[in-house]
């Protein structure tokens, strides 16, 4: 029986917020609380979890022989330290974890609510010096991720220049679900924790294909590590689940979190007024002029507003006219054009 100091104590350590306290078994099973507790008096190496925890595995458990501290490891229970030991992780990176590839056992709606408004107000404080910053003109530092849009054949040409890639569900998608969206469109250049899905590039320029298709926009949350390789992701995202998205609108953001690196540029005379883009742009840069959307074609009139645009290419790649072309701005914060151009 688990007694409250122990619980308090593991809550704690644990940085778990008030009101998933009732949910606690939702989130973990109570070896991997003793684990926790354990390693917040002292770190352990793997081998030394195994041993430890080996006797409390129920012997007719299918982890009876399992490597305990690998699973809780790549749950987002405990981090492994640059000596190779491990430490208690905490509520965040247990609750990516679990949203991408667990899920929502039985939380109900107002907690699922109440969790990532409480995760993405950590997102916008890890992030607010780099916003901070970009809004005054200040340099970047390479190593640090930022996300940038970037266009449809950038994303391609990117995926050419990584070393490997890895499938993960996208942790935004699994968070906020308010999509219909596929969550498989996560492309990762480094294994975090082991959990991805190695693919091929051609596999991968498939998935960017597809999401594009579907009116996501594809954004390179990119950095250079101090050896020259490309770290961070290609993310497939719509304005509903994306915590960037979030983060711009209510940082007043909107153009530097992801960097806009292009503007649409609407070449009126092509447009047939079919109202695709309409349905492809995310921040309503396209608008029927009239009210009465559900015209034919050859009465409506499409409006386009380009201080709302971002840049993301999302309408280009979707205009059966080739009415709308992706014209570059002067970005001298961006990565993604030291990598792609030099």
């Amino acid at each position: 029986m688990r007694s409250t100091a122990k619980l308090q104590n593991f809550l704690s350590v644990f940085e778990i917020p008030d009101f998933i306290e009732p949910w606690i078994d939702r989130f973990f099973e109570e070896i991997e609380i003793e684990l926790v507790i354990r390693l917040a008096d002292q770190p352990l190496d793997r081998n030394e979890i195994n041993k430890t925890f080996r006797s409390a595995i129920k012997s007719d458990s299918s982890d009876a022989n399992s490597d305990f501290a690998t699973r809780a490891y790549r749950k987002g229970i405990i981090n492994r330290r640059d000596d190779g030991r491990f430490e208690p992780a905490d509520f965040h990176a247990r609750f990516d974890k679990w949203a991408m590839f667990e899920g929502w056992q039985d939380i109900p709606d107002d907690i699922r609510s109440q969790l990532n408004a409480w995760e993405l107000n950590y997102y916008e404080r890890q992030h607010e010096e780099q916003i901070a910053g970009l809004k005054k003109g200040q340099p970047r530092e390479r190593a640090r991720i930022y996300p940038e849009y970037i266009l449809l054949q950038e994303a391609e040409a990117l995926l050419d220049r990584v070393t490997h890639i890895y499938l993960m569900p996208c942790n935004c998608r699994s968070m906020m679900q308010k999509c219909t969206q596929s969550v498989y469109t996560c492309l990762r250049f480094e294994n975090d924790r082991g959990i991805g899905w190695k693919i091929s590039k051609s596999r991968a320029k498939e998935i960017v294909r597809t999401a594009n298709k579907n009116s996501l926009m594809q954004s390179g949350e990119v950095g250079i590590a101090a050896d020259g390789t490309i770290i961070g992701a290609i993310c497939n995202c719509c304005a509903d689940c994306c915590f960037p998205h979030k983060l711009a609108e209510h940082r007043n953001a909107q153009q530097l979190w992801p960097l806009s690196r292009y503007v649409a540029r609407y070449l009126k005379d092509r447009c047939t007024a079919c109202g695709r883009c309409i349905k492809r742009c995310s921040f309503q840069a396209f608008t029927f002029a009239e009210k009465n959307q559900a015209a034919k074609p050859q009465s409506r009139i499409i409006h386009f507003n380009q201080n709302l645009c971002r840049g993301c290419g999302v309408c280009s790649t979707g205009c059966p006219e080739e009415a709308i072309e992706m014209t570059g701005i002067e970005c001298k914060q961006s990565l993604i054009n030291k990598i792609l151009i030099g």
